[in-house]
């Protein structure tokens, strides 16, 4: 018999996120009950950890939590942002590694992050800013274990497809890259309840890779969403990241980047497995949904190009 969720206890939902996320992700898990009980085992415990804020999210910094604000921005404005850097010396350390390596080529060492800041240029500052920033708090995420490259490295991809799609897709022009770099952090989410699972289980048993990967595919996109309304990002922002599977659920804005970060994910699939060298030979479904946002066949070409060009240069700087 389906659990119901009405009988988990009602404590209300974590702090900062919002109802309509969590309950999204009850609903996610409660179809897995419903298309097999056997599944409750596994499952239930996630629902009420939902319902009672026991769910072990990921977490920024302060120092982090404000780059995101800033740079999420359409306007950028360079002092704040280095000021910003400078409140995290690792980080300040980093960013001035970077515009120092041969990646930049200057012919001089610069003195301090305003200077490596402006070295970068404006887009490409806030894009290296924002992934050195936001790597530590993916690869540590507990419960990644083997996965932490791989969801990283997917991360980062989409991130770049869904920047260059979003480039021309007014309110997200500045955002594109951030939401596809956090697009899959439910998965963190589920990750790390699933690597605490055994301690809840009377017998001690772990769930199977494959029931890992059903809770997730049930449940990342709201639990992503609740992860980053607790962060403080915009309701809009978030509602997106929770329909990037299904943007015909959303509208308007909340619809447009939806679908960009929808196209941006299975770019980011079709390259990992194989980008087609001949145009003609691209997918018809990747066509489809780049013809939904304007984008022909040679331009989604384009833009899988630029993408794998951006993540192999971010993947060495990173």
């Amino acid at each position: 018999m389906a659990t119901d969720v009405r009988t988990i206890d009602d404590n209300g939902l974590g702090q900062g996120s919002d109802e309509r996320f969590a309950e999204a992700a009850i609903a996610g898990a409660q179809s897995l009950i419903d298309d097999d009980p056997g599944q409750a085992r596994w499952v239930t415990p996630l629902m009420r950890a939902v319902k009672r804020r026991r769910l072990r999210m990921p977490s920024l910094s302060p120092t982090v939590q404000r780059l995101v604000g800033l740079i999420e921005s359409n306007e950028v404005d360079l002092d704040e942002l280095a000021a910003a850097v400078n409140g995290d010396p690792v980080l300040a350390t980093r960013i001035m590694g970077v515009a120092n390596s041969s990646y930049f080529r200057g012919a001089t060492q610069v003195p301090n992050v305003r200077e490596a800041l402006m070295r970068m240029g404006v887009r490409e500052a806030r894009t290296i800013v924002i992934v050195v920033a936001l790597r530590t708090t993916v690869l540590r995420s507990p419960g990644l274990g083997s996965m932490a490259q791989t969801i990283w490295k997917h991360s980062l991809l989409t991130a770049a497809a869904t920047q260059e799609i979003a480039s021309e897709l007014p309110p997200w022009e500045a955002s594109g890259f951030l939401a596809g770099l956090l697009h899959d952090l439910g998965q963190l989410v589920v990750l790390a309840y699933a690597s605490e699972l055994p301690a809840w289980q009377e017998d001690g048993a772990g769930p199977s890779e494959a029931i890992v990967t059903a809770i997730s595919e049930a449940t990342h996109a709201p639990l992503g969403a609740m992860v980053l309304a607790s962060w403080g990002f915009p309701d809009e922002f978030c509602r997106a990241v929770m329909r990037h599977h299904d943007p015909s659920g959303g509208a308007g804005a909340v619809r447009d980047l939806a679908r960009a970060l929808e196209l941006g994910d299975r770019i980011a699939h079709q390259i990992e497995a194989g980008w087609p060298e001949d145009v003609a030979d691209v997918p018809p479904g990747l066509v489809e949904l780049a013809d939904r946002l304007g984008l022909d066949a040679d331009r989604l070409h384009d833009v899988a190009a630029e993408a794998a060009a951006s993540f192999e240069a971010l993947s060495k700087l990173a």
